[in-house]
């Protein structure tokens, strides 16, 4: 599957209170969280999103007063990723 580009307006980038050095990360964070907040996003693909592993993600929703949910589909998620990891 493809990636998904969006294309955000100079006069509206100019106005965002995020650090210029790390904006795409940034907006990608702040993206994933809501997405999440919202239920709209799993946790194990939200913090793909952000770039972040499930312990940091956590922490960042948690610094927010983000309810932590864990679902049947997270589960799901968590089971496909270890059959993934190389075994030793």
């Amino acid at each position: 599957m493809k990636g998904l580009s969006i294309e955000i307006p100079e006069d509206v980038i100019i106005h965002l209170r995020l650090p210029p050095r790390n904006l795409e990360q940034e907006l990608k964070k702040e993206l994933a969280v809501h997405l999440y907040a919202e239920g709209l996003l799993p946790q194990a693909s939200a913090c793909r999103l952000a770039g972040m592993n499930r312990l940091a993600f956590a922490q960042l929703l948690g610094e927010r007063q983000i309810p932590v949910r864990y679902t049947s589909q997270d589960l799901d998620q968590d089971l496909i990723s270890c059959s993934r990891v190389p075994k030793p």
